[in-house]
């Protein structure tokens, strides 16, 4: 009895130690569900993949965000680089889907050029219309 009871808890005790290193602490913050450090990777592997990115604080009594550019050799970026809000405009259409009509032939060919469908409009027993946007 006694041999069993210490292999159990001999057991347990390895097993905890075990979990624990394991689970080591979440980069390095204090407890489950603590933000971290925001980090975001872009890699351009050319002029023409170039990505836009928006920076925006949580807050206005925040600090601005600060942003390290990395591997530029051709450019030297110090201190804060200034940038402004580009508002996105978008073009509309809708296609008509007849009833029994398979709509994935249209949603593809409007799709391949750039057309996204966002919502369906004034479906009937006949027809829906589905709308769609893209980048102007």
């Amino acid at each position: 009895m006694k041999t069993t009871l210490s292999i159990f808890f001999t057991c347990v005790l390895f097993a905890s130690t075990i979990s624990t290193l394991a689970a080591p602490q979440q980069n390095g913050t204090a407890f489950p569900g603590q933000a971290t450090q925001g980090r975001v990777w872009i890699e351009n592997h050319g002029a023409d993949e170039a990505i836009p990115v928006t920076l925006q604080p949580q807050g206005s009594n925040l600090p601005p965000l600060r942003v390290q550019v990395m591997n530029t050799p051709t450019t030297t970026v110090t201190g804060i680089i200034q940038a402004r809000a580009v508002r996105q405009t978008w073009e509309y259409r809708t296609i008509s889907v007849a009833s029994g009509q398979d709509p994935t032939t249209l949603l593809n060919a409007a799709g391949a050029d750039g057309w996204e469908a966002i919502g369906v409009a004034n479906a009937t027993t006949d027809a829906a219309n589905v709308l769609m946007k893209r980048a102007r």
